[in-house]
This record gives structure tokens, C-alpha cells and sequence, in this order.
């Protein structure tokens, strides 16, 4: 794959990240196109990639290419691109997650060694589902053998994805799961659960303690973030992360926080405010990527540079320039008006809980200084 030349970049990885993904929340971060030239807009992006990778933001990673960055409408080249920009826009060692997925394994071994050479940490594969559960001639028995290959191949930490409703149904075990990374311990170092089972989480857990980091179980959507923990997940690869990334991870660490040190009042905090989050997440699943695109719009892209404004939706016209690059791409269509006032309406509900690192420090010593005097 040939670099992008029309973007300067600010730095290039040489610190090797750790052999098993990180604790914490990952973002699954989404695609910036321009929609007159129905193409990635790699500026901006870049822009978003550096503003989100701030360690005061404190995410554990990205994951690029995954679902929301609706990599299934990428070219081979774009994939490359979306990967090298992240890449070089983010600190040095930020752990970057490559999505992967085809539907052959010659496709991912080719999508595989373009990981390698733009510089991701990790790979994450979803099952090949284009035939659904039984394939041509498939079953169990071709998934195990996919990803016996898959695992053999890389040369990168391998993560299974199971998402049954974007793989036809295709809906993997934990026994399978646990099967395949005893098979090739030190390769296939964790998975993101989409398919919403506490269940399988709770079994890997079994099987893999969390305390000893040597297998990380994600779940996919932050909504039930503390249930997965209390589970015995690893944390999250949350799509919300686009749109109150400071509020999703200040979440995840009161949680733990108040497990680890047997704090009430942060058990408390991270309860409270999931309740809140999960409601305008509720809103953002009834109409998919559009709607995470058009949340993050508001106040992630107006605070990376991206959106011009103040970062107050204008509910009568079509937002600010620079919003339009959120939109999905070709040739699926936006959102309605009427449900982005909807969304509006929430986000900007839920917004007292968010702080921008950069903007907000004073702020935020304030409200740290306040809650070491009142524990």
C-alpha cells in the first residue's frame, strides 16, 4: 500500500505496545468523507485522531476500521490510509486496533499485512459471514479452522470479534472462543463481545482472569459498561466514546476505582451517571452509524477543530461547516432533521457530565480538589 502524501503528520510509533490490549475504553473511531468528492477527508481526520488520542482524555485506544467506521465502503487503499493517518496523528505508543474482517482469509491475510506496514498494535477479525451460520459447506468447523489460519498468519496480536448481526447470524461460544486462545496462547489475546451475552463474558472470565491480562474481554457497547466489569470484562470498544469520550472514560475509572479501593461514592457516581448515558445511547442505536456520526458532530468534532462554531447545534439550518463530513457515506442516506434535534436534545442533556481536558483544566482541579476534601 502506497502512503498518503497530501497530509503532514506529526510523529510515527516506535514504542512497542504491550501483548495484550489495555484495560479501559476504546474508541471505535468513525470515518470523515467529503461529500462532494465522495472521498475520506484525511485532514480532518487527522485532526480527530489527535484530539481524542490525548492522554487527558485518557481512552486506551482506538480501534480503526471497525463497524462504525463503515469499513465495509472503504477501498483496500482507504483502509490503508484511514490506518497510516492514525497512526501518525497520535501520540507516540498509543495503542491503535486494526478492523481487519473480509469474507476470505486471503482477504484478511491481505488486510492483515497492511496493518503491519501502517503500524496497528492489534487486529481484530470478525468470522466470515457472508454465507451466514452454515456456509456453502461451513458450520463451527470452518470458523475454528479460519481462525486456526488467521492466527497462524499474523504477525500481529489477533482479537476475536463475535457480532452476530452483521455476520448473518453467525453467533461464536465461548467455548469456541476459549478453545481458540488456549490453541494459540500468546496470539489470540482477546475479543470484543457484540453480541451482548454477560454470559460468555462471566465464562471467559472464568477461564482467563482478568488479573492476569493475559486474554481482554471487551464488550461493544458502553451501555451495560458496568455490568461487563462486574462480569469480569476488561472494559469496552464504545462507539459512544465518539460523542462524551472524557464522561465514558471518567465511568470506567470511578467504577474501578471503587472496586479496587472499596469506594461507595465512586460505585455510586459511575452508577449514576451510566443510567444517564445509556439513555442517550438508546436514542443513538435506533438509527445506527448516521446517528453516532451526527452525536459525535456536536461537541467531539466542534473541540477537535473539525466543526466550525461554539459547539451549539443551530437546530433551523444544517449545522455548522464542517458538520457535513460527518455524514454516512454513499449511498446511504443522513438522518432526518427531526432526529437530530431528537439527539441534540439528549446529548445536550447529558453534556454536564462531559469536560474538554484542554478547555476545562481548570475545572477540572477544581472538581478533583473538591472530591479529595470530601473523602
Amino acid at each position: 500500500m502506497t502512503p498518503p502524501v497530501d497530509i503532514q503528520y506529526h510523529n510515527h510509533n516506535n514504542n512497542p505496545a504491550p501483548p495484550v490490549p489495555a484495560s479501559g475504553i476504546w474508541v471505535p473511531t468513525i470515518t470523515l468523507f467529503d461529500p462532494k468528492l465522495d472521498t475520506v477527508d484525511l485532514q480532518a481526520q487527522a485532526k480527530y485522531f489527535r484530539y481524542l488520542s490525548s492522554p487527558k482524555i485518557g481512552l486506551a485506544g482506538f480501534l480503526v476500521l471497525g463497524t462504525n467506521a463503515e469499513t465495509f465502503l472503504l477501498t483496500r487503499q482507504e483502509r490503508y490510509d484511514l490506518l497510516y493517518c492514525a497512526r501518525t496523528s497520535v501520540p507516540p505508543g498509543f495503542p491503535i486496533m486494526a478492523g481487519v474482517s473480509g469474507h476470505s482469509t486471503a482477504q484478511v491475510q491481505g488486510y492483515i499485512a497492511d496493518a503491519v506496514e501502517a503500524g496497528a498494535d492489534y487486529v481484530l477479525v470478525l468470522p466470515p459471514g457472508y454465507f451466514g451460520p452454515k456456509g456453502p459447506r461451513g458450520g463451527e468447523e470452518m470458523i475454528e479452522n479460519f481462525f486456526d489460519d488467521i492466527a497462524k498468519f499474523s504477525k500481529l496480536p489477533v482479537l476475536i470479534e463475535n457480532f452476530p448481526a452483521v455476520c448473518n447470524g453467525i453467533d461464536l461460544s465461548s467455548e469456541l472462543i476459549i478453545k481458540l486462545a488456549n490453541r494459540h496462547k500468546g496470539k489470540i489475546v482477546g475479543t470484543n463481545l457484540m453480541c451482548g451475552s454477560v454470559g460468555k463474558i462471566t465464562r471467559l472470565a472464568k477461564e482467563f482472569s482478568p488479573w492476569k491480562k493475559e486474554f481482554a474481554i471487551f464488550r461493544g457497547q458502553s451501555d451495560y459498561l458496568i455490568g461487563g466489569l462486574a462480569a469480569g470484562s476488561s472494559g469496552c470498544i464504545a462507539a459512544f466514546a465518539n460523542v462524551l469520550p472524557w464522561a465514558t472514560v471518567l465511568n470506567y475509572n470511578d467504577w474501578v476505582t471503587g472496586e479496587e479501593k472499596n469506594i461507595q461514592k465512586d460505585r455510586e457516581a459511575a452508577l449514576r451517571r451510566s443510567g444517564i448515558l445509556a439513555k442517550v445511547e438508546e436514542l443513538l442505536k435506533a438509527d445506527g452509524i448516521a446517528a453516532v456520526k451526527f452525536a459525535a458532530s456536536l461537541y467531539t468534532g466542534w473541540r477537535a477543530g473539525v466543526v466550525k462554531g461554539d459547539g451549539k447545534y443551530p437546530l433551523s439550518r444544517n449545522g455548522y461547516k464542517g458538520m457535513e463530513l460527518f455524514k454516512p457515506r454513499k449511498p446511504y442516506p443522513d438522518i432526518s432533521l427531526e432526529t437530530k434535534q431528537k439527539i441534540w436534545v439528549a446529548v445536550n442533556w447529558a453534556f454536564g457530565m462531559e469536560r474538554d481536558p484542554i478547555a476545562d483544566g481548570d475545572l477540572l482541579d477544581r472538581e478533583k480538589a473538591e472530591k479529595i476534601r470530601r473523602s
